[in-house]
């Protein structure tokens, strides 16, 4: 028994991302009342959604994995209005099965839709491959419960969403949401090849100004032998209309196709993914740089997220890549968030922005420490009145800012960046 926890830990100790951390327990919740004990005993907290990130989001520094897999319920349903109440942990495949039968479905659509949760997918404010039409998560998201850095429970509305959603995190364990939902649509897709990067540029252009696409794919010539599939770049557009040449079978056989893009290229030894978004009207500059430095590369390039892969040890390419992507005015990341890998990309603006938000729904750094942002750790009273500063702001009552200044003293983990 004390192999397998060991085996456990070792597990949770690492995301998708493959970059090393250390869990020091894992902590399984069913209720909102042992993620408010969890977030009072413990001075470090890593949430776990489904693993699937990319930037160690879910990697543990040396601190408490709270897993919510076991919150996975459908908690209310309502087919006239269209909307439905879940649990964070519920897997997305998961929820779009219930909801076929209903002749509905949630549109965001990550590639990792097989595994990632509601949860994450609002954490990290996830895109997919129909950002063109759909956008990203928390546009279909009309309300969140979370619990704070403090223990409490935070209902929050269109306006406060924000708060939570893309910030990976670092500002409350997301329990439960109300999403919006659409009729389950009928699709069709083609599959295009094309030589030249600059007609992959025009004709993108041109797809993008038609209302029943809903996604366009990439992939390039390499991918594409890896693929099985002629020398030469490819497009996948899928259509909510009767346009495309590939229907049932066939087109869920591609869109598969365009799911094992990523776990293919791993297994060829491409395991670094990085997710630049750029300018359409860039696409060309920024994939002939790819293609001269023979950086494989495909993604949602509907919406301009493109995922240039490389080999370990390329380091100086990454950097390469990035600095054009900023050239190009472009985004750092398009889709997979900041984590850990990618913080000293953001703005300075950004960071004040974010850092306000997380000293108001986290004071004491409790949540996803180090993820994102890097706040320095506070002397004993400091703390006191960041947490006096959190109460005012919130409205909160001085008893629960009590119960919770009492918990902090209690002998849980230490993180490295609390006291």
């Amino acid at each position: 028994m004390k192999e397998k926890k060991q085996i456990d830990l070792i597990a949770y100790s690492t995301d998708a991302s493959m970059i090393e951390g250390n869990a020091i327990s894992i902590i399984f919740p069913e209720s909102v009342e042992k993620i408010q004990e969890a977030v009072r005993n413990f001075n470090g907290i890593t949430i776990r959604g489904g693993g699937s990130g990319l930037v160690g989001g879910a990697v543990p520094q040396n601190c408490v994995v709270l897993d919510m897999s076991k919150m996975s319920k459908i908690l209310k349903f309502d087919l006239a209005k269209r909307d439905i109440e879940v649990e964070a942990g519920i897997i997305l495949d998961e929820l779009n099965s219930y909801l076929d039968k209903h002749g509905l479905e949630f549109p965001v659509n990550p590639s990792s839709h097989s595994i990632c949760t509601i949860g994450g997918m609002i954490a990290t404010n996830a895109v997919g491959s129909r950002a063109i039409k759909y956008g990203r998560t928390s546009d279909w998201v009309s309300r969140v419960w979370v619990i704070d850095g403090r223990g409490e429970v935070i209902e929050a509305g269109k306006t406060e969403i924000d708060d939570f959603s893309g910030l990976e995190g670092i500002t409350g364990v997301i329990f439960k949401a109300r999403l919006k939902l659409i009729p389950k649509m009928k699709r069709t897709a083609s599959l295009v090849s094309m030589s030249s990067l600059s007609d992959v540029q025009g004709l993108v252009m041109n797809l993008k100004l038609r209302e029943d696409v809903s996604a366009i794919e990439f992939f390039d010539r390499f991918i594409s032998g890896l693929l099985n599939l002629p020398d030469s770049n490819h497009l996948i557009v899928e259509y909510e209309s009767e346009e495309g040449k590939m229907k049932g079978e066939d087109y869920i056989r591609v869109m598969n196709l365009r799911d094992n893009i990523y776990p293919t290229l791993a297994s060829a030894g491409f395991t670094h993914i990085e997710d630049p978004k750029i300018l359409i009207h860039k696409f060309s500059e920024f994939a002939e740089f790819l293609q001269e430095n023979k950086i494989p590369f495909f993604g949602h390039v509907g919406s301009g997220i493109i995922h240039p892969v490389y080999r370990k040890g390329q380091e100086s390419l990454i950097r390469e890549t990035i600095k054009l992507t900023k050239k190009l005015h472009g985004q750092v990341s398009g889709e997979h968030g900041i984590g850990l890998s990618k913080k000293e990309f953001l703005e300075p603006g950004d960071i004040k922005i974010i850092e306000r938000i997380k000293k108001r729904r986290d004071p004491l750094n409790k949540l996803n420490c180090g993820k994102v942002i890097d706040l320095k750790p506070q002397k004993k009273e400091e703390e006191k009145k960041l947490v006096d500063a959190a109460d005012v702001e919130v409205n909160d009552g001085d008893e629960g800012l009590i119960d919770f200044q009492e918990d902090t003293k209690q002998g849980g983990v230490d993180n490295g960046n609390t006291n």
